[in-house]
Order: C-alpha cells, then sequence, then structure tokens
C-alpha cells in the first residue's frame, strides 16, 4: 500500500501520507502531512486544490542553489507558507558536469542526510507535532531522496511497518518516469551515462531497506536516533497522538 498521490499539474509526485497502515490496526491520519516533489511549477488550479487541503507550512528541503534556480512558486510563498531548510547543503544534479558518477553512493548519500539534516528533521517534527489540524508538506526536487528519506523517518516514528516504508518510498520512481523520459535525452546528450541516469532516478525497494537497517546498526533504532537529533519522547508522543487515528 502506498500514500494517496494527489493529481496536480505541475508536480508529479505530491502525496498524503494519510490512510498507510500504522502499528495495532491504526492507521495514518489523512490531510495532515503531506510529501512532494518541487512546487514552483504548480498551476493556479494546483494551487486552490491545494489550498482546500488546509496546508499552512512548506518545508522546502532543496538547497539554496536549486531554490535560487527554481524559485518558491505561489503556493508556497502565499500566506507565510514557506520555510526553506535544505537538508544537504549541495544537492545532486543531473546535468552538473563536476559530479563523477561512478563515484557516487546513495546509500552513503541518504545517511549523510541523516546525519547532517538532524536539525531539519527535528524542526519539521515539532512543528507537525505542535501544528494542531493544519497541514504539512516536505518537499525536495523530486520528492524521492530528501523527501523519502524524511518520510520514512516520520513513518517508521509513528511505527508503520518497514516493508509498507518501503513500497512507499519505490512508488515514486513510477511518478517520475515521465520527467526523467522528458530530459534523459538532454542529459545524455550531454554526456551522462545512462545508467547514471537510471541510478540517479530511480528508487528500488533496497535502497530504503538498507537505510532503514543502517539506521538500527548505526544508532540502535529509530528512537535512539531520533534522541541523538534532539526529537524528545513527548515529540515522539505527541505525533503519534496526532497522526494515528
Amino acid at each position: 500500500m502506498t500514500s494517496e498521490r494527489i493529481l496536480l499539474e505541475g508536480a508529479h509526485n505530491f502525496r498524503d501520507l494519510g490512510g498507510l497502515p500504522g502499528p495495532g490496526g491504526r492507521r495514518v491520519v489523512a490531510r495532515r502531512v503531506f510529501r512532494a516533489d518541487r512546487l514552483s511549477h504548480l498551476t493556479k488550479a494546483d494551487s486552490a486544490l491545494l489550498s482546500g487541503l488546509g496546508i499552512t507550512r512548506v518545508f522546502d528541503l532543496r538547497s539554496s542553489a536549486e531554490l535560487a534556480g527554481d524559485g518558491v512558486g505561489e503556493f508556497a510563498a502565499a500566506g507565510d507558507r514557506h520555510r526553506h531548510v535544505p537538508l544537504v547543503q549541495v544537492a545532486l544534479s543531473a546535468g552538473d558536469p563536476t559530479i563523477d558518477w561512478t563515484k557516487i553512493n546513495l546509500h552513503d548519500r541518504y545517511l549523510e542526510m541523516l546525519r547532517v539534516g538532524g536539525e531539519v528533521i527535528r524542526t519539521v517534527f515539532e512543528h507537525i507535532a505542535g501544528a494542531g489540524v493544519s497541514g504539512t508538506v516536505f518537499h525536495c526536487t523530486g520528492g524521492k531522496d530528501r523527501t523519502g528519506v524524511l518520510a520514512a523517518v516520520l513513518l517508521r516514528a509513528l511505527g508503520v511497518d518497514d516493508e509498507v516504508i518501503v513500497e512507499d518510498y519505490a512508488v515514486s520512481e513510477v511518478y517520475l518516469e515521465p520527467i526523467v523520459r522528458l530530459y534523459r535525452e538532454s542529459l545524455e546528450a550531454e554526456g551522462l551515462d545512462p545508467a547514471a541516469i537510471l541510478y540517479l532516478c530511480g528508487s528500488p525497494p533496497r535502497r530504503m531497506r538498507d537505510m532503514l537497517t543502517a539506521i538500527d546498526e548505526t544508532w540502535g533504532s529509530i528512537d535512539d536516533y531520533l534522541g541523538a537529533i534532539g526529537v524528545t519522547e513527548a515529540i515522539v508522543t505527541e505525533l503519534r497522538r496526532r497522526l494515528l487515528g
């Protein structure tokens, strides 16, 4: 089972985490937390639809360079919604000629996000725990890697089964396929190896399983990881109270 996709014209991977199965037969509450790709290309119709979902905060996980190049977008900028909280300072861009793709390991990259992005994760969790009934969305450019890591940590904190987290991570590859297809030819023309494109744009289940295993091997458990980044037991309790129904 995967999170509910919300069909938009200007974003391809916008989803509601609500409905995913949680512990003890409970489910993640709908219309509270959303995950997404970039919101800077939304149409007016998209913005109207999202406004109706009660979203009052947008956490932008993109790098400063991505933000400068692609902008915030009208929906995120309206109503003081936008908060720029880069999960990592330097993003991996498929068009960056300085990157040696033969040396990129996304498993290591995900662990880097967990280590250097701890303050951001804590900030997002604290907001969600205290946000009342309003909605929160966090996003990056594709809504797959940085967004996928944050979503996985949140879902695991709620007690969602690992295989549900893995399945929800993996579906990004399906939703982003039309975008990958659109710019793949231009990337190949610039000399990027087709295998590197598939590696960068894919979200194979094994990658998320490995990250979840690494959390336990590195920190001991999800609760130990959350404690290491300053997420208190009170915050976790409130997240579970508010997001599990």
